[in-house]
């Protein structure tokens, strides 16, 4: 696996150094390999006096290129270009980033023609892409053309100066460019990667080895040149004058990580004087850094690099003596880091040359190491992320997926039965003796039987090749998922013979069962919906296949397949009303939080709260099902007051913790026509002693009202308490301008209907995009729901939509699963795994 990995690495690799290979044969000239004329600034002088000066020695070459605290001039002369009427230009490149002052002036004989400053310190003024430091040289048909070189600081004066024609130049900008962008997107990739491992395992060191991945593209973005390309001219100025200092912390995360990395085998012992005093070595190292020179700091990281290479080798070493496997990856990781810092710090001191090959070691070396520890870190991470979802997604006592692998899988199997036009069936079996047989013989023994019912129904549909296989983490696969203790679903892929099926599932449940020597049949209902004409997304499936299988009537059989007449029933809606009705009662509904996350920085901001309701004897009803029925008969009020008062006393429990986020909290807008509203929700907002600024208030948009004083009452009162108000929903229902007026709207969500389409339906993308741009030129927050790829994450992010929501992102989750979400992991989203 490993040389799998490292072959593909030195694959992708491999035409890089290839084609900077091929382009250096077509340079005209390198400076490295000759000697300048060369001259020593002993006091300040003018470029048009340095031009005409005497002094230059190519003997001074040498020393030019050392530590010093003069400043040295060179003088590069070129003939006339002696081809008539044609333009001629060369290019000096340069590809040493750390002198600290530099600074170029072109002549045409005694005129001087341009001048650039270039100094790692210098303001560049620069006004085009930043490509490196390259100087363009248009030689003149009838002067000679000169170029002088003024350089000054405390690092090696090294000029290993390149010429290169016009057409090769560019060539090498865009070779220095994929260069950097090769750098910065791997190590970006394994930085992502390992903090999705640090999120898994929590361990320490990790946390050290995370910020250990910062340092490297830091350190790499000063060493090869691309900090002007990533951070601003004023940062990457502090980085080139803090180099040793950044050098060192790198240093000290690899003690720290190493420390923690082998902490479980002894090693070093907790008594050594390393462990206990190893500290202060960079605390000293730090403190020298700020007061001694460069040349200094450099002898001394010098040192420090020996100092790291021996102990951790040492220790690496010994932890693999004491059987540590992991070990060997650890040591693999020094050698390859430890060798490409040396070989750094050879062309630092001018040991070794800087050219295509010298530059590229110390990225490879870090690029190396950083993926061997990855690799080793990444199998216990799988180990550890496949024990949990198989805990996470199936049922413990049957090994049968469980609710959770329903609603988090099921989704994407409707998304590409709907890609490739299948027609599938959910059948759900509900065995509603359960209760009757608990009271009987004890839950004990009714789980027994339960358990032994679903085991024989699975035996009879593992024979049935029409049935849908749903795979495990454990690469496993079953045929039946279990929603609740009571209830299972499966999927036919030929629903035009699941009445057949349904009766050869039946003969497993029609077998008699004993329990404590009592013969007993089980009582069942079943009911199936067909996908996509019974319901086009998981939420219907799921409830007009719960509603078939609650109108079952014994007396006409045990199975009720889906019909509109069901869906239509008013005694279904009396009954559901009824049950919402005596749960509101008794305080039974819910709420979860789905994160709202900043899509420019994809940080989590806040979170909106969503209903829930799971009734005994439904099951988890949609709130798609309750809340019109809600609506229509008046309990929207009362279920309105109650999630307020659950939310706002969650919020004033947690307060601290929620000080930097928001919530949105959706209301009806009957609610708006209630007189008193507004002051009931700041009379409860009060009673908590919390802030209006933290809420905001959504209305759904496809719920109609009228533009009246008592609305206007209300919205200027819930404004001037400080809450927001947002249009939920909105293009789908009944869209008004009047209505963004009404509200004095402060966020506007666009609805999923839009947003889940936007990669390949053009009239989504342009009502979506006009949407946003309508929110900008209204100085309204543009909020997108339904987010459910990374491609449509950043179609959104290009467009200036401010605030995401969905799957892709994440999945509504309890509220104290969101509480740990904003505690233990706020930093930019990563590629994210939750989908629902």
């Amino acid at each position: 696996m490993v040389f799998k990995w490292l072959c593909f690495f030195f694959l992708l690799t491999t035409p890089l150094w290839a084609n900077n290979a091929f382009i250096s044969e077509n340079k005209i000239n390198t400076y490295s390999h000759f000697p300048i004329p060369t001259f020593k600034e002993t006091h300040s002088i003018s470029a048009q006096e340095a031009l005409h000066s005497d002094k230059f020695q190519k003997e001074m070459y040498d020393e030019s290129q050392g530590f010093s605290q003069n400043a040295y001039w060179h003088k590069l002369q070129f003939s006339k270009n002696l081809t008539p009427n044609s333009e001629r230009i060369l290019y000096l490149g340069l590809n040493y980033y750390v002198i600290e002052h530099l600074d170029f002036y072109l002549f045409h004989g005694d005129q001087l023609q341009n001048s650039w400053t270039r100094g790692a310190l210098d303001n560049w003024n620069e006004t085009s892409n930043y490509k490196g430091i390259w100087i363009p040289l248009p030689l003149s048909n009838q002067q000679e053309t000169t170029l002088l070189v003024r350089k000054q600081g405390n690092s090696p004066l090294l000029t290993p100066f390149e010429l290169f024609d016009k057409n090769i130049a560019e060539q090498e900008q865009l070779q220095n460019q994929l260069l950097w962008t090769f750098i910065i997107s791997s190590l970006s990739i394994l930085l992502a990667h390992n903090i999705i491992i640090f999120i898994l395992l929590r361990q320490p060191g990790s946390l050290y080895y995370l910020n250990l991945n910062i340092v490297v593209i830091v350190a790499l973005s000063i060493i090869t040149g691309f900090s002007r390309w990533t951070f601003s001219e004023e940062l990457s100025q502090w980085l080139v004058e803090n180099i040793f200092s950044i050098f060192g912390i790198g240093a000290w995360l690899l003690f720290r990580f190493s420390l923690h990395f082998l902490k479980e085998i002894g090693v070093p012992s907790p008594d050594s004087l390393i462990r206990k005093y190893g500290d202060g070595i960079f605390i000293v190292f730090f403190a020298c850094t700020q007061i001694l020179s460069v040349k200094t700091s450099a002898l001394l990281f010098a040192s420090l690099e020996i100092f790291m290479f021996v102990i951790c080798i040492y220790w690496g070493i010994a932890a693999y003596l004491k059987g540590f496997i992991a070990a060997r990856f650890y040591l693999i990781s020094w050698v390859i880091l430890i060798v490409g810092s040396i070989l750094n710090t050879l062309i630092f001191w001018r040991i070794l040359p800087i050219n295509v090959m010298t530059q590229a070691i110390f990225p490879i070396a870090c690029l190396l190491q950083l993926f061997c520890f990855s690799f080793a870190l990444s199998d216990k991470a799988k180990q550890i992320e496949r024990a949990r979802k198989m805990e996470a997604m199936t049922d413990s006592s049957t090994g049968l997926p469980n609710r959770a692998y329903f609603f988090e899988k099921i989704p994407k199997v409707l998304i590409e039965a709907e890609v490739k036009q299948e027609k599938l069936a959910l059948i759900m079996i509900d065995i509603s003796n359960y209760q009757s047989l608990s009271q009987a013989f004890g839950p004990a023994k009714a789980d027994k039987s339960i358990y032994e019912a679903i085991n024989a129904i699975h035996t009879k549909v593992a024979t049935m090749p029409e049935m849908m296989s749903f795979p495990l983490p454990n690469k496993t696969s079953k045929k039946i998922i279990r929603t609740t203790t009571k209830t299972i679903v499966l999927f036919s892929k030929a629903p035009s013979q699941f009445k057949e099926q349904i009766q050869y599932i039946q003969i497993a449940l029609n077998n008699p069962d004993l329990i404590s020597k009592t013969h007993f049949r089980h009582q069942y209902k079943i009911g199936s919906a067909l996908y996509p004409t019974q319901g086009h997304h998981l939420d219907k499936l799921y409830q007009n296949a719960l509603i078939a299988s609650q109108s079952v009537k014994y007396s006409s059989g045990n199975w009720a397949p889906f019909t509109n007449n069901l869906k239509s029933n008013h005694a279904q809606q009396i009954e559901l009303i009824t049950l919402l009705t005596n749960d509101l009662q008794h305080n039974k509904l819910y709420f979860e939080i789905q994160p709202q996350i900043e899509l420019i920085s994809r940080k989590i901001i806040g979170g909106e709260v969503l209903i829930r309701w799971k009734n005994e004897s439904l099951g988890q009803v949609s709130p798609g099902e309750f809340i019109p029925l809600a609506e229509q008969t008046g309990l929207i009020y009362q279920l309105t007051n109650m999630m307020l008062k659950k939310v706002f006393l969650w919020a004033s429990k947690h307060a601290q913790t929620l000080s930097q986020k928001s919530l949105s909290i959706n209301i009806s807008a009957q609610d708006l026509l209630q007189e008193h509203f507004a002051s009931m929700v700041i009379e409860q907002l009060n009673s908590h002693q919390l802030h209006a600024n933290q809420f905001t208030i959504e209305i759904t948009e496809t719920s109609v009202f009228q533009n009246s004083d008592t609305v206007h009452h209300n919205v200027k009162q819930l404004h001037q308490a400080g809450f927001k108000l947002a249009i939920d929903d909105f293009g789908v229902g009944y869209s008004s301008m009047q209505n963004l007026i009404a509200l004095e709207t402060d966020e506007l969500k666009i609805d999923q209907f839009f947003v889940m389409k936007l990669i390949n339906d053009l009239p989504s993308q342009l009502l979506c995009r006009n949407m946003i741009d309508l929110s900008e030129s209204l100085g309204i927050i543009s909020v997108a729901e339904g987010i459910e790829s990374e491609e449509i994450l950043t179609l959104l992010t290009k467009w200036g939509c401010k605030v995401g929501q969905g799957y892709h992102l994440f999945r509504p989750m309890p509220a104290e699963q969101f509480l740990k979400l904003i505690l233990d992991s706020d930093p930019p989203l990563s590629p994210p795994v939750n989908r629902a």
